[in-house]
């Protein structure tokens, strides 16, 4: 399976070097974008249920705080339910975003190298 990273034009990598390997295997260029569209979705949702962590994170020294300065934190401790459903829901969502990237991620074959003449048929030399 190639590294995602090579996807990943941010990271300072070239997709296209994939799309030319894609096309020199005469497999589908298509791929190549929807595997950059998933892992753009995964990253998304990921950096969501990153976003809710930090948050429940927070709520919990909050809810320590009143606790210690004996006050009512039972709607801190609301919230607190609230975040865990979300970030329930979140989860399964980031697990289904990375198990469809990781399915069209293997559907792609290994970089072609330059030296490999390029045919469509098999038996060229």
């Amino acid at each position: 399976m190639l590294d995602i990273n090579l996807f990943r034009d941010d990271r300072g990598n070239d997709p296209e070097q994939v799309r030319e390997s894609q096309r020199r295997r005469g497999a589908s260029v298509e791929l190549v974008d929807e595997v950059i569209h998933l892992d753009k979705e995964w990253r998304q949702r990921q950096f969501e249920l990153d976003a809710l962590r930090k948050d429940f994170n927070r709520i919990n020294k909050e809810i320590a705080q009143l606790k210690i300065a004996k006050q009512d934190a039972t709607e801190k401790i609301k919230s607190t339910e609230d975040n865990k459903r979300l970030t329930g829901e979140k989860t399964e969502e980031v697990q289904q975003a990375k198990a469809a990237l990781e399915s069209k991620l293997m559907s792609i074959g290994n970089l072609v190298h330059d030296s490999v003449p390029v045919s469509m048929d098999e038996l060229s030399k």
